[in-house]
């Protein structure tokens, strides 16, 4: 077992979905951002003897054992405090309310010094209320973050808010799939095909495996493709358009946002024809969470499964025995998404940039709060806080990555610790990508890891368009009233989308479409618009679009070859 699966405590997961890299700096501005960190590396450990005193927000999921303590108070809060250059009191967030609960500590003026939390939006209107610290003058504390935004320039796009101003700390990720084709080639030799190469081919291969028995029992009882959750985001990545139950289809033309109606009646005419050919579970709606079609999956069923990449080593060393037990014949391989009358497209790529943390604008010792994040960034710290002791919890692999020595004491003794890294870059670590997670020598891991390294080949092809803006986490953040503008239009528009796939003739795509725009209308979808496209014409040179995920993609690849 490898860092990989340390990661998420005892099972195998990742933390983790090219162009030219957006903003690099010349050669003499690399070196000289690098001398600068240098220097102020050597004039922060001077002043290292001063030691403040720092609140810091915490996820409680819950998941502390009894005989480990408290997220207060635990092995690693105590060696954090230790060895560590503040006083630091950790302040539990109950995970599944952290927003209201985080609102009701910075309306009393009690909110800590430090809060981390996913939620982008609910970070946003921090901004919007004047309740964040600028990071631009602390960063001299901060060496370990100054040497990775000078190496991932788009950090720094992506935590700079519309005054010119570093708010947000965030961390790089390894740059995933968030969404993958894998087709049963070994129905493709018996009923003759070949792999589709457009969306009318992926049609007639879904349709042959769904009416031509290709399983051989005589039944009409397999599916030609998925389309629940994640697999219903896929096809809209297909035909270039992004959207999902929390996200519109935004995309840009001739220099200005637009609503990509023709992509969506694209993408529904397609899901329509899967529903009402019977290509596809006609119970699909039901199955939220994607459980249903990966078991129909997993007993041999489906024949071009939509899986999201999360947990490759598990699907590949664990879900495909499973297959290959229940159909010995079995055989799959990935498809890139094939060429559809709107473009070629890429799948969506799941956030490689994600911003995590923010500084409460009442933080009363600023130096206190910068030495403190620099500390939890150095590699040294947080891989101990993520794996653990070195020979009491892993020992080195034959790659020299983490091996966790016993995964029921890793996941009591560490897999509780790793939000306190909330904001380490997993990214910068070889050692969290998907690949060293398999071991080369192993033929069946072997294959796993030439599986994804064609994936990445072809989710990754620079040739092929991002759908959509960028990723939604880096989608600009609406106020309140247009929040509830978008809502609506979101519930109107899913509404209309599910009649015009399961209502037979009786409605088609193109009347949901119309409808949808009229629902658009009334609700004050050209706000959202205006909106837009204002935000666009300000920010496009800084913000992280589509261009920005790419390149991450691209560095990365370059970085583990």
């Amino acid at each position: 077992m490898t860092n990989k699966k340390m990661w998420l405590g005892v099972t195998v997961g990742f933390v983790a979905l090219g162009a030219t890299l957006v903003g690099c700096s010349s050669d003499k501005k690399e070196t000289t951002a690098s001398s600068t960190a240098a220097a102020t590396a050597k004039a922060g450990d001077k002043a290292a003897a001063k030691r403040g005193d720092v609140t810091v927000s915490m996820y409680d999921r819950g998941a502390v054992p009894a005989s480990e303590g408290s997220y207060e108070e635990n092995r690693w809060t105590k060696w954090i405090n230790q060895n560590g250059p503040a006083n630091v009191k950790y302040v539990p967030i109950l995970r599944s309310d952290s927003t209201k609960k985080l609102n009701v500590l910075f309306a009393s003026g009690s909110a800590p010094d430090i809060v981390s939390e996913y939620n982008t939006p609910f970070r946003g209107s921090l901004y919007d209320q004047k309740q964040l610290l600028p990071l631009d003058d602390i960063l001299k504390y901060m060496p370990e973050y100054q040497k990775l935004l000078t190496q991932y320039p788009q950090l720094k796009k992506a935590g700079t808010k519309p005054d010119g101003k570093l708010y947000e700390i965030g961390k790089v990720k390894e740059a995933v799939p968030a969404h993958i084709l894998l087709v049963r080639t070994d129905w493709l030799k018996k009923l003759n095909l070949s792999m589709p190469t457009t969306t009318d081919e992926l049609m007639a291969v879904a349709k042959a495996f769904a009416d031509n028995d290709p399983d051989g029992n005589g039944k009409k009882d397999t599916y030609g493709m998925n389309m629940s959750t994640y697999s219903e985001q896929a096809i809209n990545e297909i035909f270039g358009e992004g959207s999902s139950k929390d996200l519109l289809a935004w995309g840009v033309k001739d220099g200005k946002i637009i609503r990509q109606w023709d992509n969506e009646l694209a993408s529904l005419t397609f899901k329509k024809k899967l529903y009402d050919d019977g290509i596809i579970d006609k119970d699909y709606i039901n199955d939220k969470d994607g459980a249903k079609a990966k078991q129909d999956f997993l007993n041999g069923k489906i024949g071009i499964y939509v899986k999201f990449t999360g947990g490759w080593y598990d699907f590949t060393m664990n879900d495909m025995v499973t297959l290959k037990k229940n159909v010995a014949t079995a055989e799959i391989a990935p498809l890139g998404y094939p060429k559809s009358p709107v473009g070629t497209f890429t799948g969506a790529i799941d956030n490689p940039v994600q911003m995590t943390t923010v500084i409460n604008a009442k933080a009363k010792d600023p130096e206190a709060v910068g030495r403190y994040l620099d500390f939890m960034m150095k590699p040294e710290t947080a891989l101990k806080v993520i794996n653990g002791d070195e020979g009491t919890h892993w020992k080195k692999a034959a790659n020299s990555c983490p091996q966790a020595i016993d995964a029921a004491k890793s996941k009591n003794e560490v897999g509780y610790a790793l939000d306190y890294e909330m904001f380490y870059s997993s990214g910068q670590d070889k050692c969290s990508f998907v690949l060293s997670g398999f071991n080369a020598e192993v033929p069946d891991q072997k294959s796993a890891m030439d599986m994804y390294k064609e994936i990445q080949k072809v989710y990754f092809d620079p040739q092929r368009e991002y759908p959509g803006l960028t990723v939604g986490e880096h989608m600009p953040v609406y106020n309140a009233d247009l929040q509830i503008i978008n809502t609506t239009i979101l519930k109107e528009k899913g509404d209309l989308f599910v009649k015009a796939i399961i209502s037979g003739s009786k409605y088609t795509p193109e009347q949901a479409i119309k409808d949808s725009q009229a629902a658009w209308d009334k609700a004050g979808g050209k706000q959202l618009e205006d909106f837009m496209n204002k935000w666009y014409q300000e920010n496009k040179d800084q913000a992280f679009l589509a261009k920005d995920v790419m390149a991450i993609a691209k560095q990365q690849m370059e970085q583990v070859k």
